[in-house]
């Protein structure tokens, strides 16, 4: 009895010690930008700021005690804030100003009515990554899906309402699980450098984790565990596939060639869509930029170096989204595209040793080449015959909206159509086809 209380003891000390961090907080502000803070437009019930009597046209000038300029400076602040912690909140109304402690109030966990969801924490590096898990009510021994998204610095808490919410419910209502966890620093995360700051190395390595997680889940079949790669997740995928053996892998729109190759024809056929550039004006861009994508990818010299030119100032400016002192490039650290750039995708496919189906959208002006597909299928079925399966929907564009054509995806994704259910349902019905012919 002694010997059990002992180690009964020394179990519950190691949880303290390893305790797992608080869920983030809802802050509830719905705001915007003026001389000297953030202008309430409104604020959301039940939320952080609601209890500190927020309301339509206060003046936010401070969170916890740092003032507020820019949407910026309260974005990153109210990121850091987690359930029960106490917030400082300094705002003005009538020209009087106000100041309140609170306490936070926890983001409230999803549900859905097919789904029962699992949040839960995985260990990675010095912090957590958080994972949240959808299977279908009530449901045990189930094949699983790994999601792994575009690039973006976006949460999966963002995901119901989103086209990868879509897909995913169809793959719910089809008798699937689906894992998805956030990128470093998003989302719950603790303890981990942020998304925008961090490699694409790190990025492997967390969807790595997520495998790992997935391979772990008492309800799953481990025999039947497959991984999404959408855009630059289906860069990811095969660097995750090869570390283990899922029973097969999914890429959507995702490049094969080096990066910098890549970016040349995606120029092309951008310029002239979305600025109205003329051919000849798009050609001129695209001989110049070419330059300093040799430098910057082939070179490895970073943007600060490149803005030094003279002749390449300008563009690195506008296309690189440079400015001093910052290492963002196209939403992530520089690195992150010079590492893509240095991946063999070829060696990477070769050591993919599972059936295959690579999705191409006919309507998608970002990934806008069927070099990539075609190759990523023959280098598949040159290691591995008959393995690789290529699909092309035409009429579904990058961000699985239903588009007739480029120019049509264009205004769809100008408008936001990705939001207001203009989902194109092919691509879950050549998803769901071919899972259910190398299911086990």
């Amino acid at each position: 009895m002694r010997t059990t209380s002992l180690l009964l003891l020394l179990f519950i000390s190691s949880l303290s010690a390893f305790a797992q961090p608080q869920r983030k907080a809802i802050m509830g502000l719905l705001g915007k930008e003026s001389p000297i803070g953030i202008l309430v437009d409104s604020i959301l019930p039940n939320t952080t700021l609601a209890s500190a009597g927020l309301k339509k046209g206060d003046l936010l000038t401070e969170l916890n005690n740092k003032a507020l300029k820019k949407m910026a400076d309260y974005n990153a602040l109210a990121s850091l804030v987690r359930n029960g912690d106490k917030v400082n909140v300094r705002f003005q109304r009538d020209g009087a100003s106000n100041f309140k402690t609170v306490t936070a109030v926890m983001r409230p966990f999803e549900s859905s009515p097919i789904a029962d969801i699992q949040y839960d924490w995985v260990k990675f590096k010095e912090g957590y990554l958080r994972a949240i898990t959808r299977k279908p009510k009530g449901k045990s021994n189930l094949p699983c899906i790994l999601l792994i998204p575009g690039y973006g610095c976006g949460s999966i808490e963002n995901y119901s309402t989103s086209y990868n919410g879509k897909l995913m419910n169809e793959w719910l209502k089809n008798g699937y699980a689906v894992v998805t966890i956030e990128k470093s620093g998003l989302g719950d995360s603790d303890g981990c450098a942020h998304c925008t700051e961090v490699d694409l190395a790190t990025d492997i390595e967390s969807f790595d984790a997520g495998y790992r997680y997935m391979e772990q889940l008492p309800f799953v079949d481990k025999s039947n565990l497959f991984i999404w790669g959408h855009s630059m997740g289906g860069t990811i995928a095969p660097e995750v596939a090869k570390r283990h053996t899922p029973r097969g892998v999914m890429v959507f729109a995702c490049v094969f060639r080096p990066w910098s190759e890549f970016l040349l024809e995606m120029h092309r056929v951008q310029k002239p869509l979305m600025e109205n550039l003329s051919y000849q004006q798009t050609e001129t861009f695209v001989r110049l930029i070419q330059k300093v994508y040799y430098e910057l990818f082939v070179l490895k010299k970073n943007p600060t170096q490149l803005h030094e030119v003279p002749e390449y100032k300008a563009i690195v400016e506008s296309e690189l989204n440079y400015q001093p002192g910052s290492n963002n490039m196209w939403g992530r650290h520089w690195r992150f595209w010079q590492q893509l750039d240095s991946v063999n995708l070829a060696e990477s496919w070769r050591q993919t040793n599972c059936p295959v189906l690579i999705l191409h959208g006919g309507a998608d002006y970002e990934q806008c080449s069927l070099v990539e597909p075609l190759m990523i299928q023959k280098t598949v079925n040159e290691a591995h015959p008959n393995t690789a399966t290529w699909v092309t929907i035409p009429d579904l564009d990058h961000f699985m909206m239903k588009s007739k054509d480029w120019t049509e995806a264009y205004q769809n994704f100008k408008a936001q159509q990705y939001t207001k259910g203009n989902f194109n349902p092919k691509i879950a019905e050549e998803t769901l086809s071919w899972l259910g012919k190398i299911l086990r």
